[in-house]
């Protein structure tokens, strides 16, 4: 039996609108979907925890990475159905994420790009907007809360691919910065970046973020981390040395 991780929120009382009485618990499920190379789509589940309806939007952006960071596209080659949904109390809702052309490389083909990210926008939308949702462009509606799931899809096979990543230290006006490299093909999602010595001095705890395929990341080097230090972080949940160069 396969367990899924699940993404559980509390919406803040500071963002409760006026007349309600205690915020509402979502669960969203899977936090790492991904559509195979063979797939067409996946399942996203929403649940409503609490004790009136929701009405939850959702929008799929291509996901990329730049020297300023993650940044975030319009595109139409995944599409959520449906976009919008409103949830009793009590219930959960299916969303269908599909990819709308069949891969352009075949399934036993080991060339190309074989990866392609995006992210998940799930908003929640305040009840008093819910009657209109529809008919209002995303950008004018006020959003109560936002979870931001990632999703993976794939155009060949994954057998042989993954992650290879390379650190190096850079210095600029602000100080030290780590910059992790990936050259392979896969996604790397880093938690507990750390050195690899006796210290395991944190460079950043829990969650770091993700290095995309083929992108570069970088992080803050605290002071008392020498340069040669060698580097250890949990890649896509395993222990992995990052070597330096």
């Amino acid at each position: 039996m396969k367990i899924l991780r699940m993404l559980t929120a509390i919406v803040s009382p500071l963002l409760l609108l006026p007349g309600t009485s205690r915020a509402a618990a979502v669960i969203i499920w899977p936090v790492d979907p991904k559509i195979a190379a063979t797939e067409r789509a996946t399942a996203l589940w929403i649940e409503n925890k609490g004790n009136e309806p929701i009405t939850m939007q959702v929008r799929t952006l291509r996901w990329s990475q730049g020297p300023q960071g993650d940044l975030y596209d319009d595109q139409d080659e995944v599409v959520a159905s449906p976009p919008i949904a409103v949830i009793p109390a009590g219930e959960r809702q299916m969303i269908r994420v599909l990819r709308r052309e069949r891969p352009a490389i075949a399934a036993n083909d080991q060339t190309g790009p074989v990866e392609r990210s995006y992210r998940l926008l799930i908003d929640e939308i305040p009840t008093a907007n819910a009657p209109n949702a529809s008919r209002l462009p995303a950008a004018e509606l006020a959003v109560q809360m936002r979870y931001s799931v990632p999703l993976f899809t794939y155009a060949g096979s994954v057998n042989a691919a993954k992650p290879e990543l390379t650190a190096t230290l850079e210095r600029s006006g602000s100080g030290r910065m780590l910059a992790i490299r990936n050259t392979g093909m896969l996604h790397a999602r880093l938690i507990d970046i750390r050195t690899a010595d006796d210290k395991k001095t944190s460079l950043a705890s829990g969650l770091a973020g993700y290095v995309l395929a083929g992108q570069t990341m970088r992080w803050p080097v605290p002071e008392g981390v020498p340069d040669t230090s060698p580097l250890m972080a949990n890649v896509n949940g395993a222990d992995q040395r990052i070597a330096a160069r």
